[in-house]
């Protein structure tokens, strides 16, 4: 802790306005965010961080906002998934692994000349296995469709797979900022 709470107090001190965190955490293959998670959470909330994405369960896990006593705001992307990823493993919610996506995240100065978030929200991705050597791709999931679902090897792997699978699983863990194209 006291070599990390150095760093993040130096940043401080040398006038850096935003902080971003891209943390490797959280539990593989869980699409909640662990205790150890927000414990962590709250632990660069309080040392002044802005934004954490994170990354590690090859899953996507919500986003959520933290504030501290004095105002502070810092948001939290769990967990962005994987941008591509193919997996040996096979079974009912291996499909979970495939569905990835991209942070957005807006930064303006406000009226006070402050860094502050102006938007947020996520992209989320697929990744499209097929036969042979490098045929591994990744769609936008607005991008994406039934047909190519079909013709990913990732729907004899688990037989839940498929498109409606991939976007029950982005309103499930993004809520509100899961916008449906």
């Amino acid at each position: 802790y006291s070599e990390l709470e150095a760093i993040l107090a130096e940043m401080k001190d040398k006038g850096v306005e935003y902080v971003i965190t891209y943390l490797h955490w959280g539990n593989e293959y869980q699409t909640y965010a662990s205790n150890n998670q927000k414990m962590w959470a709250e632990f660069f909330l309080e040392r002044g961080v802005d934004l954490i994405i994170g990354t590690h369960p090859h899953v996507i896990q919500p986003v959520e906002w933290y504030e501290d006593e004095s105002g502070h705001k810092m948001l939290v992307y769990y967990s962005i998934g994987n941008f591509i990823n193919s997996t040996a493993d096979s079974g009912n919610g291996i499909g979970k692994r495939v569905v990835g996506a991209m942070a957005e995240v807006e930064l303006v100065r406000d009226e006070n000349g402050k860094v502050v978030i102006d938007t947020y929200g996520v992209t989320p991705l697929v990744t499209q296995i097929e036969a042979g050597p490098g045929n591994i791709t990744t769609y936008k999931l607005e991008d994406y469709s039934q047909e190519l679902a079909d013709s990913n090897q990732m729907s004899w792997k688990d037989p839940g797979f498929s498109y409606e699978f991939c976007k029950e699983l982005c309103r499930e863990v993004f809520g509100e900022l899961y916008i449906e194209e």
